[in-house]
């Protein structure tokens, strides 16, 4: 025994929907595979289509993927400019040239930022005070 579809027609005005039957709606046979699902990934083609600038790749960079929640604690972070700010001067005597200046430079920064931590703690201190 044949089985046959009853193929409506496609132009089917406003008229005819609004009476349309529920009987009347064509599917798909239940039985049978249905075809594998198509979902394109995003990230791979946006890697492609949205290139990073020069600016976003070097930020990228010279951000740490993971911060140690203690190194944002004042005082380590304070001895840790210090540490980092005498390792610079001993790098800065080994090196010549424009290295040297440069890391003379950020010795000198270092030096200024260990140097307002103590302004701000002897403030904080006062204020405790009364």
């Amino acid at each position: 025994m044949e089985k046959t579809m009853r193929i409506q027609r496609l132009d089917t005005g406003l008229e005819s929907i609004s009476r349309w039957r529920v009987d009347d709606e064509q599917h798909l046979p239940v039985e049978g595979k249905s075809a594998p699902k198509f979902l394109p990934k995003h990230r791979e083609l946006d890697e492609i289509l949205r290139r990073p600038s020069l600016d976003e790749r070097l930020a990228d960079l010279l951000e740490p993927a993971f911060i140690d929640p203690d190194l944002l604690e004042p005082s380590i972070m304070s001895e840790t400019r210090m540490s980092v700010r005498h390792l610079m001067q001993t790098a800065a005597k080994d090196a010549s040239g424009p290295a040297m200046a440069a890391l003379d430079e950020a010795a000198a920064l270092l030096g200024d930022e260990v140097e307002l931590d103590q302004e701000v703690r002897s403030a904080l201190a006062a204020l405790l005070k009364g």
